[in-house]
């Protein structure tokens, strides 16, 4: 409380008791699968674009190398190509090894900014700067990209040390063990102003001789857990509060889609999007695979869809999972998560593995197989909104992002009342709060009725939500209830003729 001490007029600032809530975001996806390169540990990489997804990650993946699990780089353009804008990448990949290099003399060692046999292009080039012979330029290649570094220098104190310089290229990284007097070029086997080069060397994907891809399962899927910005595979992702779409391309594998599945439903703020085998085609097998799941956190599109492949050079057909999820970001912005992401135009495809019609949908479409179809002059769209849940209330995937939304939103929007003491006034303003909040979504349609006693209510305070127990132990609850707007699946109209009536 102010204090009031000598006479004059005080200015003074009121809570007007309304805190404003402001809704999360739902369009950030979380990748996961292997990359030509980049960090194995650690927290996840933020790509805005997929051009910068191929100066972190590299680009295609040949499939005598990665085989089926070359399809993340794609994923990803089409993730971006159908209205993403935002996503974190975790590569996975075992037992890998960086490529490195020893200068020809000195203590300066070369490492390739993460594991992999790509490390092994890494071509450095160093040349004297012709102002002062201690200092160089540097250039780092590997292939078509590049990092130029001006007046470099062996110096720790100065600005243009090589180690500091390295610490952020995506391609190269450096060891220097300090020796007063030496210069970069002359280590390097520099003479007579030439560029000295260096390439890197001993880089691998895989030990014992195995393919990249013959090292991934489950269990590298799922990863390890040491701790915040230690972890690897799906539990990287737990340290990014903002993914609300999980992708892992081309995964079919029941143990590795009951991991997926079991990471989301741990998270509870987020879905994944599983995608079934390349092929398959018959009704019966493709309920057998869906019925392996059943979660209303995760949700399965096919068949796959048909895209041009610039490494082979030539049509390939590629999951769908990175398609449906920039859908998922793009209906979020333009409607609302509250808008089935279905009747979708799947932007950048030119075809379907599998033409499916509606005999195949109305046994596919009651078990939750979510199809993309070729509808006659409308284009390829996505034509289902169901999830992989047995429970009615959890039919559609619109309904369990639209709650994860609210729960996350609300969840997010009223720390501030912890510690606050637990009364009438802190309980008014969660409930002037959370009501403005509902309140916004059902006139933006996210919620069902035609008042807001139909749409939602909140009840808190003693009698309503709470005991004299719950107060005395410090517990504020909030009960909260929404009718959810559901999608209009099936339109019907029913006609019927009438008579002239000539009277």
């Amino acid at each position: 409380m102010a204090e009031y001490l000598a006479p004059g007029v005080y200015v003074e600032e009121v809570d007007s008791g309304l805190k404003p809530m402001e809704g999360v975001s739902t369009s950030t996806a979380g990748f996961v699968g292997m990359t030509q390169r980049g960090k194995l540990r650690g927290t996840p990489e933020f790509v805005g674009s997929y051009m910068e997804f191929q100066r972190k990650f590299g680009g295609y993946l040949p499939k005598d190398q990665y085989g089926e699990r070359r399809y993340l780089p794609m994923a990803v353009e089409q993730f971006f190509a159908n209205g993403g804008s935002r996503c974190f990448v975790v590569r996975l990949l075992d037992e890998a090894g960086a490529a490195t290099a020893q200068a020809a003399a000195g203590g300066v060692t070369f490492r390739a900014s993460s594991p992999g046999a790509w490390g092994n292009q890494v071509v450095l080039s160093c040349r004297p700067s012709p102002m002062n012979p201690k200092l160089c330029t540097l250039q780092a290649a590997c292939g078509e990209q590049a990092e130029v570094y001006s007046d470099v220098s062996l110096n720790p104190e100065d600005d243009g040390y090589l180690v500091r310089l390295l610490e952020k290229s995506l391609l190269v990284h450096a060891d220097y063990t300090p020796n007063e007097g030496e210069d970069l070029y002359t280590l390097l086997g520099g003479t007579g102003g030439a560029d000295a080069q260096l390439v890197l060397t001993g880089g691998a994907d895989c030990a014992d001789g195995k393919k990249p891809f013959e090292a991934v399962d489950a269990a590298v899927l799922a990863g390890d857990d040491q701790g915040p910005g230690k972890r690897t595979g799906l539990h990287a992702l737990e340290d990014i509060s903002e993914v609300s779409i999980v992708v892992a391309p081309g995964v079919t594998d029941p143990a590795e889609t009951a991991a997926v599945v079991t990471h989301c439903e741990t998270a509870g703020n987020r879905v994944c999007i599983l995608d079934m085998p390349s092929g398959m085609n018959s009704v019966t097998d493709l309920q057998a695979h869906r019925a392996g799941v059943d979660s209303s956190f995760a949700a399965m599109y096919h068949p796959w869809i048909q895209v041009f492949d610039p490494l082979e050079r030539r049509a390939a057909y590629i999951p769908p999972s990175g398609a449906i999820a920039g859908i998922y970001a793009r209906t979020d912005n333009t409607r609302g998560v509250h808008k089935a992401p279905a009747n979708e135009v799947v932007r950048n495809c030119t075809g379907l593995e599998t033409l499916f019609g509606k005999p195949e949908q109305d046994m596919l479409n009651p078990v939750g197989v979510n199809l993309i179809r070729s509808i006659p002059g409308q284009g390829i769209r996505v034509w289902g909104a169901r999830t992989c849940s047995s429970d009615s209330s959890w039919r559609y995937i619109n309904v369990r992002r639209l709650f994860i939304f609210l729960e996350e939103s609300i969840r997010r929007n009223t720390g501030w009342a912890v510690f606050e003491p637990n009364d009438q006034l802190l309980w008014t303003k969660v409930y002037n709060s959370i009501s403005s909040f509902l309140r916004t979504q059902w006139r933006e349609g996210a919620l069902s009725g035609a008042s807001e006693s139909e749409a939602f209510f909140v009840n808190v305070g003693l009698g309503s939500s709470m005991t004299q127990d719950d107060v005395l132990n410090g517990r504020m609850i909030c009960t909260i209830g929404v009718a959810p707007s559901r999608p209009a699946e099936f339109v019907i109209f029913r006609i019927s003729q009438i008579m002239e009536n000539n009277s």
